[in-house]
């Protein structure tokens, strides 16, 4: 794969969608205010958190915080990359998506990057720079290992959660539908917001291992607190990447059960 062509042809979408941004100005910052409220709201939920539970599932009020933050940024990241996801379905349903299956590029590229989210991006640097603030408040001890091996498995998320939007392009294929299936998704990954082993059987497995939140955020968090992981940074690491194949050759199995809009 070409990567130099890949990224110039990313900057020319970027720069298509920036364009967009602007046309519909007012939208766009109704929008991101939105977003900010939201992200004030869930700071104050932190903050009654902080101050008013002393322990929750043997974890301190300072360590669940840093569950939320990063189930926060993978969320957030998410959201700014792949957010042509939301509105694939209406691609396979008005022929659009033919289009982009004879243009010399990966149609599983475009599908995924080719709409960028400018609203997220900049909601995304008062997040880092929210979540760097209170990991200087918390009382917690994060050794420089610790952080490498956080960053790492970061990484891992990032594999799984771009494996999760290929999943939900394979189901826009099949059934021309992916509202119901990204918000499923989207509430399922809010659960990770708490450590994953609150939960009750069979509820953990699934988040582990056949929707796997608990993989994606509950053992980095686990990591970066020097805390005994749920499950070995190995078994993560081979979920994240089996889970991130196997989502690409569902892709390429679904473009063969494509009918386009002309047949």
């Amino acid at each position: 794969m070409n990567v130099q062509k890949y990224i110039s042809v990313w900057k020319a979408l970027s720069y298509a969608e920036l364009q967009q941004a602007f046309i519909n100005r007012w939208t766009n910052i109704l929008f991101l205010f939105g977003k900010l409220l939201r992200l004030g709201m869930s700071l104050l939920f932190l903050l009654i958190v902080k101050n008013t539970v002393s322990s929750f599932a043997g974890y301190t009020s300072d360590q669940i915080v840093i569950f939320f933050l990063t189930y926060q940024i993978i969320d957030v990241l998410g959201q700014t990359l792949y957010r042509g996801v939301y509105i694939f379905s209406n691609q396979v349903r008005s022929g659009e998506f033919d289009f982009t299956l004879v243009k010399p590029i990966s149609s599983l590229f475009q599908s995924l990057v080719g709409k960028p989210d400018f609203n997220d991006a900049l909601f995304l640097i008062p997040t880092v720079g929210i979540s760097l603030y209170l990991l200087t408040t918390l009382n917690i001890t994060i050794t420089a290992t610790s952080f490498l091996l956080y960053l790492a498995l970061l990484i891992n998320s990032f594999l799984i959660i771009t494996a999760m939007h290929v999943l939900v392009l394979v189901v826009g294929i099949l059934t021309t539908e992916v509202d119901g299936v990204i918000w499923m998704y989207r509430d399922l990954s809010a659960l990770g917001r708490f450590p994953i082993s609150i939960y009750m059987q069979p509820l953990r497995f699934a988040l582990f291992f056949i929707i796997p939140v608990g993989m994606m955020i509950t053992v980095p968090a686990e990591v970066l607190l020097n805390a005994a992981p749920t499950h070995s940074i190995l078994l993560t690491s081979i979920v994240g990447i089996s889970f991130f194949f196997i989502s690409l050759r569902l892709w390429k199995w679904s473009l063969k059960q494509y009918s386009s809009a002309s047949s």
